[in-house]
C-alpha cells in the first residue's frame, strides 16, 4: 500500500514526465521528416508540429508552369517544358512519399527500441518493489507507439467535429501513395500501440502505482498536448 505522500509525489513525477514526453515525441517525430528531407537535398525547417521542405532549385520552375499553364496541366494537354515538368512533379510525389515515411519511422522505431529494452527488464520489474530510472526510461521509450493510437483517436474525433475525416496525417497521405484505403496504416499502427499500451499497463506496472500511472498518463499527455500544438509551440516554432 503506497503513503499517500509517496502517491502524490509519484502522480506529479509521472505526469510532469508524460507531459515532457508528449512535447518531445512530436519533435522527434518531425525531426524524423527533416532528416530524409535534408538527405533528398531540400531546404527544410521543423515548426512546432510540422516539417516544411522546398526544393529552391526548381520550384520557381514548377510555379511558373502551373501559373501558365494550368488548364493544360488540368487537361492533360500539350505545352513546353512538359516532359522536364512530369519528370520534376514524379521526383517531387517520391520524395514526398519518402519525407513522410520519415517520421513514423522515426516514431515506431524509437518506441519498438525502447519495447525490446522493457522486454529484457520485465523480469527484474515484476520482482522489485520499485522500478528504477532506466526501466522507467524503456517504459517512455515503448509508449512513442502512443502517438498512433493518439492519431487514430483525433482523426475519428476530428470526424465528428467537422463532419469529415482529415487527410493531412502522414498515415493516411501514406496509404493513399500506396494506393490503400485511407485508415488503413492508421487503425493497423494504433491497434499495435493499444496492444504495448495495455501489456504495459497490465504486465510492468504494479499493481499499487496502476491507477496513479494512468491517472498521470491522462493529465500529462493532454496537458502537453495543448500546451505544445495549440498555446505554447506555435509562439515558440512558428
Amino acid at each position: 500500500m503506497l503513503s499517500p505522500k509517496y502517491s502524490v509525489k509519484l502522480f506529479i513525477c509521472l505526469s510532469f514526465t508524460f507531459f515532457v514526453a508528449t512535447i518531445v515525441g512530436t519533435l522527434s517525430h518531425e525531426f524524423g521528416h527533416y532528416a530524409v528531407a535534408k538527405h533528398l537535398g531540400y531546404t527544410t525547417n521543423i515548426s512546432y508540429g510540422y516539417t516544411n521542405w522546398v526544393d529552391t532549385t526548381t520550384s520557381s520552375f514548377i510555379d511558373s508552369v502551373y501559373t501558365k499553364y494550368n488548364k493544360q496541366i488540368i487537361l492533360n494537354e500539350g505545352f513546353p517544358n512538359k516532359v522536364k515538368f512530369e519528370q520534376i512533379e514524379a521526383k517531387l510525389q517520391t520524395d514526398d512519399f519518402k519525407i513522410a515515411l520519415g517520421g513514423p519511422i522515426q516514431t515506431m522505431l524509437t518506441g519498438t527500441i525502447g519495447f525490446i529494452l522493457l522486454l529484457q527488464q520485465k523480469m527484474k520489474i515484476l520482482t522489485t518493489t520499485r522500478i528504477n530510472f532506466y526501466q522507467w526510461c524503456c517504459i517512455f521509450l515503448s509508449l512513442f507507439w502512443l502517438r498512433q493510437l493518439a492519431n487514430l483517436v483525433t482523426w475519428v474525433v476530428g470526424y465528428f467535429i467537422n463532419g469529415s475525416f482529415a487527410l493531412n496525417a502522414d498515415e493516411i497521405s501514406i496509404a493513399l501513395s500506396l494506393k490503400l484505403p485511407k485508415a488503413t496504416l492508421l487503425t493497423i499502427t494504433a491497434a499495435v500501440g493499444l496492444a504495448i499500451l495495455t501489456f504495459i499497463i497490465f504486465k510492468i506496472i504494479p499493481n499499487q502505482i496502476r491507477f496513479t500511472f494512468i491517472l498521470a498518463g491522462l493529465l500529462g499527455g493532454i496537458f502537453g498536448y495543448f500546451f505544445w500544438l495549440v498555446w505554447v509551440g506555435p509562439l515558440l516554432m512558428p
